[in-house]
């Protein structure tokens, strides 16, 4: 069982990345220290930890393998024993659409995990939209909560510096795994752009505009997350209302425009690297300072 449980969330905004504590009562802080084991326990139970592979899709029972991998700034420093002094988060609600992810730290035969879930702004629960039965009468918070998912997304051990994962497109929204990536070659480039979804207004332009390690990373990534087979135009451009990015869609395919940073734009978008500031709605790269305009 673990001990020094400590909960905390990945927070992103315009600023950076950084962990909040998430203050809890012992009771609760009981329940979920054993919720989160057998999470634990469900996520290596009968596991086989194989070296991460961009073109490889993981079986049920197989987790993404990364030996010495490096913590970003924001977490470097971090374990069970520091938490305790991070700022609490219910002194910075306004934020609390920017959460990326809930970070666990915990305590194993003397060992520190940071064990991790994925959040998305639907997890955000509002006063107003959830009722609670209370007394015979339902009735809502006062002040936002938090709705925390059900399985663990990603566990780093620090004793080995080594990260296990289930799928690279669900961890790189809270942890930088890019550069992992292995880049698309120009000829690979030039066959992504022959997917059926998409309509290249200039296939040769972008192949030729494409040899930066930004671009042939970011198609090969496009590539391996399985995007333009899942969804169709329609849903692509429906998603991206807000996003600051106009997508044409041409008989049921996405053109995929000649200049640079059109291309850039709409790989971005793709890639789900770009997010919406809280409080400004200012659009932000991922793993970066910069606004995205």
């Amino acid at each position: 069982m673990f001990t020094s449980f400590q909960l905390s969330a990945v927070v992103r905004t315009g600023n950076g990345t950084r962990l909040l504590r998430i203050p809890m009562h012992q009771t609760l802080q009981e329940t979920l220290r054993e919720s989160w084991y057998a999470q634990y326990e469900a996520f290596t139970d009968g596991m086989e930890e194989i070296d991460f592979d961009a073109g490889y899709n993981p079986e049920e029972q197989e987790r993404f393998r990364v030996a010495n991998f490096e913590r970003p700034d924001w977490l470097v420093d971090e374990d069970s024993t520091t938490i305790a002094q991070l700022e609490p988060i219910d002194q910075h609600e306004d934020e609390l659409d920017s959460i990326r992810a809930i970070a666990a730290f915990a305590r194993l035969d003397g060992n520190e995990l940071i064990l991790f879930q994925n959040f998305v702004r639907s997890h955000v629960i509002q006063p107003g939209r959830f009722l609670f039965l209370h007394g015979g009468t339902y009735v809502t918070q006062e002040r936002p909560g938090l709705s925390l998912d059900s399985k663990i997304a990603a566990i780093y051990y620090s004793q080995h510096n080594k990260l296990l994962f289930r799928s690279f497109r669900a961890t790189n929204t809270f942890l930088p795994l890019d550069s992992l990536y292995r880049e698309a070659s120009e000829g690979e480039i030039r066959e992504i752009l022959t997917h059926n979804l998409l309509a290249p207004a200039d296939a040769e332009t972008t192949a030729s505009h494409s040899q930066t390690q930004w671009f042939r990373k970011r198609f090969a990534m496009l590539r391996d997350s399985g995007i333009l087979d899942k969804y169709t135009a329609e849903e692509i451009v429906g998603h991206s209302q807000g996003y600051g990015i106009t997508i044409e869609a041409n008989d049921g395919r996405i053109v995929f425009p000649a200049d640079r940073p059109g291309a850039k734009r709409l790989l971005q978008f793709l890639n789900e690297e770009v997010f919406r500031g809280a409080i400004t709605e200012t659009l932000y790269e991922t793993n970066s300072k910069r606004e995205a305009n």
